[in-house]
């Protein structure tokens, strides 16, 4: 057990300090946007859940590519590597565009959502600008999920950290007008965001095609169909894909309803989202390690140690989520403060709520920690349909009606949201811990579904 610990833990690492990177795109975003003004940081709360919510569902063929790679590569596999790289990369682009086609439909989206009218317009000059991402990060997504599978977790870590710096680079410039460039505020946040994702994913092809990489031949006849291969990347990917709207969806939807609640009320809800995100990073970060864990040591057929593995991810993601709980609660003020500029206007309302929201969010941190990581222990084991169907139980009739009902319907208000949210959080993580169970015992007969 001792060893598999390690293991996990050596992986983990890489990939933490990666996810943290990546966070740290949208936290320069929201902090400097923030100190830019509260109108602005609403409509990037709000602008961003929303183009959050297409390119985060789409990524589910990038762990589609993590799960499929990692058992090849588990089994040396170089040619089914190979293919389901090149599969990943066609369903992603293909997506891709039908996620440009939605985010061109956001206004009309805002306006049927009773969104302030006010806000609309900002919201929109934002996404207008931010959509053209979509195909950069998502291919990015792919890239580091094939560079993971093949044990090159420092290199993701790598991209991600310059990509994190030309971002924090490009938002100073743009947003504020630096440097002789114009103050574009919310827009600039925008560019920066499309400059950075052009970067890190043409960083990831460079090194794909000028290292050791190059040996797998990635871009060899490219053009070549492999068709078993794109259904089965694709018969995993799709409930992967649905799963994370439906999770993504009830956070948007958690936006959409304290967009309701009021407009410092947003405005604090979207502070309180981003540094449990932050925190989130973590056991995200662990979570990508178990999925590669569980399918390497499926692919090498060592079904025996598959609880091991398991059980070593699980330990790693619940401490941290009880560590990061226990900070949150003692410096959540601090953290609070760096995100308002004291001369804003209602930067002491927003601060309040922010504080309230924050100490309730605490509550469902472990739950909201344990249903990622047994989410991803069973995507190493191929299994995404039934865990898909946990999934949409739990936030959708679950999750966002009590939310809804909490925050509409009772004098909770903002609070009412987390309520719901968090109830749904907890039904998932003890829904998923059992089909864990039942996958288990499978899978110790030498049964692979």
């Amino acid at each position: 057990m001792k060893s598999h610990f390690l293991e996990s833990l050596r992986l983990s690492i890489p990939l933490i300090i990666a996810q943290l990177a990546q966070f740290g795109l949208g936290l320069t975003d929201t902090v400097m946007v923030g100190w830019y003004g509260t109108t602005e940081l609403a409509a990037l709360t709000l602008g961003h859940a929303c183009i959050f919510f297409i390119y985060i569902t789409l990524s589910g063929f990038a762990l589609g590519v993590l799960a499929k790679v990692s058992q090849a590569y588990g089994n040396k596999d170089i040619i089914s590597i190979r293919f389901n790289l090149r599969m990943g990369i066609w369903l992603v682009f293909g997506f891709s565009l039908l996620g440009l086609i939605i985010a061109s439909n956001i206004k009309t989206i805002l306006i049927y959502l009773n969104q302030e009218p006010r806000l609309i317009n900002v919201i929109n000059d934002y996404v207008s600008i931010i959509r053209w991402m979509l195909p950069f990060i998502l291919l990015t997504f792919v890239f580091k999920a094939f560079l993971i599978s093949i044990k090159k977790e420092k290199t993701v870590l790598t991209i991600s950290i310059f990509g994190l710096a030309v971002n924090i680079i490009l938002n100073y410039i743009l947003i504020f007008g630096k440097f002789g460039a114009p103050e574009l505020g919310i827009k600039g946040a925008a560019f920066a965001s499309l400059g950075t994702s052009i970067f890190m994913l043409s960083t990831a092809i460079i090194y794909s095609l000028l290292t050791e990489v190059k040996n797998i031949k990635i871009f060899d006849q490219f053009f070549t169909f492999e068709k078993e291969t794109f259904s089965g990347l694709y018969k995993i990917g799709w409930p992967i894909c649905l799963t994370i709207m439906a999770e993504s969806g009830m956070f948007s939807a958690a936006s959409v309803l304290m967009g309701w609640v009021g407009e410092i009320q947003l405005a604090a809800h979207g502070i309180v989202l981003t540094i449990f995100a932050l925190f989130f990073m973590i056991p995200l970060g662990i979570s990508q390690a178990g999925t590669v864990r569980v399918a390497k040591t499926i692919g090498e057929k060592k079904f025996n140690e598959v609880g091991q593995v398991a059980l070593s991810i699980y330990s790693l993601g619940i401490g941290w989520s009880i560590l990061g709980t226990i900070i949150i609660l003692i410096f959540g003020n601090d953290i609070i403060g760096i995100f308002l500029d004291p001369k804003n206007t209602n930067s002491d309302l927003v601060f309040s709520y922010a504080v309230s929201y924050l100490l309730i969010c605490c509550l469902f941190h472990i739950a909201d920690t344990g249903q990622i990581l047994f989410a991803a222990i069973l995507r190493g084991f191929s299994d995404t349909k039934v865990p898909f169907l946990l999934s949409l139980f739990s936030y959708w009739i679950i999750g966002v009606p009590a939310a809804y009902y909490f925050s509409q319907h009772t004098y909770l208000y903002g609070f009412g949201v987390y309520l719901g949210i968090g109830t749904g959080l907890l039904v998932a993580s003890l829904l998923l811990f059992f089909r864990y169970l039942s996958i288990k015992k499978i899978t110790m007969g030498e049964s692979i579904i």
